[in-house]
């Protein structure tokens, strides 16, 4: 699939602002099926999420899209899921779920049964939702 094929079903699926950005953080209407969590508690709890998607949606490979530019499909076990200068989301060949990693401070998560997933394995889940502008 190219890059742009990829960036416009994840425009038309997702409400993403692409070539590069997602602002659910800041958007008017709430995007539904998506949650944001503060990230440094998100990757304390949620450790295994290579495993995870694979067991929701079957798939061990994603899309990763830098804010760079560059887009990659490659292995979920490859892929750090977490903000390190770049931004990134990643997706499935579905878009079944995203997930933005952000300069926020903020990693933002869409699809139901992911969102299901997260909720079983991280129960205080619901006291690491990000706020703005500060957050404990």
């Amino acid at each position: 699939m190219t890059k742009d094929l990829v960036l416009l079903n994840l425009n038309e699926k997702w409400n993403c602002n692409l070539p590069f950005g997602w602002i659910p953080i800041t958007g008017e209407k709430g995007i539904p099926n998506t949650e944001i969590y503060q990230s440094n508690h998100f990757t304390e709890h949620i450790t295994n999420l290579p495993d995870i998607l694979k067991d929701i949606y079957d798939i061990i490979e994603v899309f990763e899209i830098q804010e760079s530019g560059n887009m990659t499909f490659k292995k979920a076990t490859e892929c750090d899921f977490v903000y390190d200068g770049l931004e990134y989301i990643y997706t499935d060949k579905k878009f079944q779920f995203v997930i933005y990693c952000s300069h926020e401070s903020s990693i933002t998560v869409g699809g139901k049964e992911l969102l299901e997933k997260i909720h079983e394995v991280w129960p205080d889940y619901v006291n690491r939702i990000w706020t703005f502008p500060f957050y404990t």
